[in-house]
């Protein structure tokens, strides 16, 4: 774990705009301009914003040429998720083919992922749902991070992972740590404030109720539900046994509940085509 922090400032840096957002949306007296001169610091990525916004998936009735009318057409919630999504994109482009594919399709559970955590944690009292969002974006960024440290390590990872065994437990055996306790650790090293940092723990079961552990079983029902979806699985049919349970106590979603959550998470997941870039 040391090495692989050690080396993440060499590898692979969060976007500064990226950081940025997520402070700016844990201020509620910041205004939109504010979020206007975060994004619009950077000229490549404001470009990728505009890009996202004139996609046909939006069917603006003109096509925008600033952040600021972005921000009219869409809202701020919607130029947030996209500055968010296309500010994180970078860290999964691999080196080469093979990488790349990985990292790919690491980056659309993410999308996907976040669409579904932000659904399924509206009801919820204690869940902010940007935050559900950010988390479930953000859930995956170990596996990049190890990715880069050593690719032909990864690649040894893949391979047991393939034979069926489960990806945490096939890093710890290569690496000797895994990308839940990756992301948690960057996250802290890039000052993510505490309660983010700690719903990416998506893997281990939550301690006393709160906030970060609310978020932890939002991601950890997420992630599953995309994988149901990705398997062709009707919300329908999801039942009990196939979601992990202590996030279902956290929550405290009972059985005759779990098809109306998962109908609510695999509709936003649908839906997250948007920001697959």
């Amino acid at each position: 774990m040391d090495k692989v922090l050690a080396k993440v400032g060499e590898v692979a840096v969060l976007p500064q705009v990226v950081c940025q957002v997520l402070e700016f949306t844990g201020n509620e007296d910041a205004g939109t301009q504010q979020l206007v001169k975060v994004i619009t610091v950077d000229p490549g990525f404001s470009a990728k914003i505009l890009t996202q916004a004139n996609s046909v998936f939006y069917a603006l009735p003109r096509k925008v040429t600033s952040i600021h009318e972005a921000l009219m057409f869409l809202g701020l919630k919607q130029v947030r998720q996209l500055a968010m999504a296309v500010g994180v994109f970078d860290l999964f482009v691999g080196k080469n083919d093979k990488e790349s594919l990985r990292r790919r399709a690491w980056w659309k559970h993410s999308i996907n992922t976040a669409a579904c955590c932000r659904a399924i944690s509206m009801p919820l009292v204690d869940v902010n749902p940007d935050d559900a969002y950010t988390c479930g974006l953000l859930h995956l960024i170990g596996k990049t991070l190890l990715d880069r440290y050593d690719p032909e390590q990864y690649n040894r990872v893949q391979s047991v992972v393939d034979q069926g065994a489960p990806d945490v437990l096939a890093e710890r055996a290569v690496f000797g740590c895994d990308h839940v306790a990756v992301s948690y650790a960057a996250s802290v090293k890039w000052g993510f404030p505490d309660t983010l940092s700690q719903g990416l723990d998506y893997f281990s079961p939550a301690g006393e109720p709160g906030p970060e552990h609310s978020l932890r079983a939002c991601v950890a029902i997420g992630t599953r539900l995309v994988k149901l979806a990705q398997a062709g699985i009707d919300p329908k049919d999801v039942r009990v046994e196939m979601l992990p349970t202590w996030p279902l106590d956290v929550l405290v979603v009972p059985g005759e509940r779990i098809p109306m959550i998962a109908e609510r998470g695999m509709n936003a997941i649908a839906s997250s085509e948007q920001f697959v870039i």
